[in-house]
């Protein structure tokens, strides 16, 4: 996998044929995932193509960048990198961006060898999106995916970023390619909430945690005060990490919420679930 951090100025020189997967990719859901069939079935069915993907750094509404996301990008990376995408297209939006025309954004496409693209029915791109589809049909191979729906609403980062904040992990789990993660540095077994990120709704989660590769298994408390610190349990791993580790953080499900001050924290009681939540998944 190659990864470029591009600003449609920059020359980058691909002898490949890609086939590019277009979409705001703030999240990585079932729709997403959709797009990304696709493109490993072309790939299949000429293997001279490459799979290729544009993200944004950071999300993007109205033509503005978001205070909050619902991703961090080393994880929106690692997931990527798991689905076998030949190349990743970073771009750090700004005005030039934002305000390019939508044929010259299609002329960048053509600078990378971009013959084949897939997008889905609402993608819109360039100035005051004039950018659509049927654009993009005049100029490429073009394969257009239908709408991914749970409860007749569509998937989206917006709904994502809505179950996010009620804590409901075992829906965000259903629609996601993979399972809702971030990535904290730890102090001991306590760490600040990531900065800029949708918070959590406060509560007990069970959670898998991978330090230096390898995964251990236990409890999350998202503290009520956001000012203070939030904490992990593990079930396996009793001496502390080194202090600021890297640690990657999966939510596997909600044990229960953290409605008053003294649910806040993390009781013997919430240890013997994970244990038997743990020891049911091991079977």
């Amino acid at each position: 996998m190659k990864i470029f951090n591009w600003d449609l100025n920059k020359k980058i020189e691909i002898n490949d044929p890609l086939v590019m997967c277009l979409g705001s990719f703030e999240t990585l859901h079932l729709g997403h995932y959709l797009l990304i069939k696709e493109a490993k079935s072309l790939k299949i069915q000429n293997p001279n193509l490459k799979t290729a993907i544009i993200i944004f750094k950071n999300p993007i509404k109205k033509g503005e960048i978001l205070n909050k996301k619902a991703f961090q990008l080393k994880v929106r990376l690692y997931t990527l990198l798991n689905l076998e995408f030949d190349y990743i297209f970073i771009i750090d939006f700004n005005n030039e961006i934002k305000n390019i025309e939508a044929k010259e954004f299609i002329d960048k496409l053509k600078e990378i060898n971009v013959t084949n693209v897939i997008c889905g029915p609402d993608f819109r791109f360039g100035f005051n999106k004039e950018g659509n589809p049927n654009l993009l049909k005049k100029h490429f191979s073009l394969i257009v995916t239908s709408e991914k729906k749970i409860n007749k609403r569509k998937i989206s980062s917006t709904l994502i970023n809505e179950l996010i904040e009620e804590g409901d992990i075992k829906t965000i789990n259903s629609i996601l390619i993979e399972k809702y993660s971030f990535i904290i540095n730890l102090n001991k077994f306590n760490f600040e909430y990531p900065n800029n990120l949708t918070r959590l709704k406060s509560g007990i989660y069970l959670v898998n945690v991978v330090i230096k590769n390898y995964e251990y298994h236990g409890l999350c408390l998202i503290n009520k005060n956001k000012n203070d610190n939030c904490q992990i349990y593990l079930l396996d791993l009793e001496i502390a990490p080194s202090k600021y580790e890297e640690v990657f953080i999966e939510f596997e499900d909600l044990l229960r919420n953290i409605s008053a001050e003294e649910d806040n924290n993390i009781y013997d009681n919430d240890v013997n679930e994970a244990i038997s939540y743990f020891s049911r998944k091991v079977k």
